[in-house]
């Protein structure tokens, strides 16, 4: 929605807001460590409630203010000041809130079959408010977009003030070493390049489908319900699949799939566009299932490392790695279609647009399961069903 409005409204390039929304997340990325540290070290059964109501109060405020810029804009540095100054506030409180909401689970209880479940409930949750934001996100009002934010707002804190405070304060009994950084690297660096894939297919998604596959922005929302209900049935399916698996194998097979299924889609154009419906479904159910094994294979690695009392750093780490995933498929896929000729809503039918929106996930995607199966011939042991 923030491209739109800012591309619709103010006659600013495709380039231009893909490079500013790159420096923002980059900026705002190495704020996710610290914050997580300071999670770590408050000394309250009640921490992650008071982290995560009021980031999320101030993330509501700031996108309402980044989608209705008031009239008084004049000129080109107000428009980009004013939406750099509000990507970023956005941007940092939704850091803080989803490294609180991801630390959670792992000091709420020590079983990993209720993290499991915690995880599971969490992205679930997470993909009802994505389907249900996609769909608002097509309406040419703001203003309804606005009213759900700050309506979901009120619910979701009344929502967090009623869950049970965490079972153990954190006594920071472990302090943590940066050198263990360096092992869980070898996890996390394919896991960001295959989050990196699936940034930069979002990133492109709406454009692929209305400027390529010719379909309407309305079809395109409805693409997208599609795909975030099929990754909904994706995490209830794996989240069954592995109780009795070695987890990373488990990925492992889902990132083949996710591969294989995208391939199909260099045979598909404007004339057969309702085939793209099935690379929706299919892609969602393996999605699904990444954003549940991603997390279990970052809290297994955590417990084996006995950092439970550190895992908002460790996390907030991983937070600064997605967000780095994100600036580069805004700060380099958009001004590299700005460079190939592409303009939003002029350029049908680029040639460009579709290599790039299929070749990218799927190149990003070989080398992170290359690079995880080094990973599994090293540490395979620690993620089998044995170790729950």
């Amino acid at each position: 929605m923030v491209p739109n409005v800012y591309v619709k409204s103010y006659g600013l390039s495709l380039a231009t807001i893909g490079v500013i929304l790159m420096m923002i997340r980059l900026l705002d990325a190495l704020t996710d460590p610290f914050f997580g540290k300071l999670v770590d070290k408050t000394q309250s059964r009640k921490k992650f409630q008071f982290w995560a109501i009021p980031s999320g109060i101030i993330m509501t405020i700031g996108y309402a203010a980044l989608i209705n810029p008031p009239d008084a804009l004049n000129n080109e540095l107000e428009i980009l000041t004013y939406m750099a100054f509000f990507t970023l506030i956005v941007s940092t409180a939704a850091g803080v809130f989803n490294v609180t909401i991801q630390a959670w689970p792992l000091q709420w209880t020590s079983d990993i079959l209720d993290q499991s479940e915690l995880v599971s409930r969490r992205e679930q949750l997470t993909l009802i408010g994505i389907i249900v934001a996609s769909t608002l996100s097509t309406t040419t009002d703001p203003k309804i977009f606005t009213t759900y934010l700050f309506v979901l707002t009120i619910v979701t804190s009344v929502a967090i003030l009623s869950l049970p405070s965490a079972q153990i304060a954190s006594r920071m009994r472990s302090s943590f070493n940066w050198d263990r950084l360096r092992s869980l690297a070898f996890l996390m660096g394919p896991l960001f390049i295959s989050a990196l894939a699936n940034a930069t297919a979002a990133t492109l998604f709406m454009f692929y489908v209305t400027d390529y596959l010719l379909l309407t922005q309305s079809n395109g929302g409805k693409l997208l319900a599609i795909y975030f209900i099929s990754a909904l049935l994706g995490i209830w399916l794996w989240r069954k699949t592995i109780i009795n698996r070695n987890i990373i194998k488990v990925y492992k097979y889902t990132i083949l799939m996710t591969i294989i299924l995208f391939i199909p889609g260099f045979w598909i154009n404007d004339t057969n566009a309702e085939l793209f419906t099935l690379i929706c479904i299919g892609t969602g159910l393996f999605i699904g299932a990444e954003l549940l094994l991603s997390s279990m294979l970052l809290i297994k690695k955590i417990k084996y490392m006995n950092q439970e009392d550190n895992s908002g750093i460790i996390l907030g780490s991983w937070g600064l790695l997605m967000k780095l995933g994100l600036a580069l498929a805004a700060g380099l896929a958009l001004p590299l279609l700005n460079f190939w000729g592409y303009q939003p809503g002029l350029t049908l039918g680029h040639e460009g647009l579709a290599l790039t929106y299929l070749a990218t996930p799927i190149i990003l995607k070989l080398i992170s399961l290359i690079l995880l199966s080094i990973y599994y011939y090293q540490n395979g042991h620690i993620y089998a069903s044995h170790q729950d």
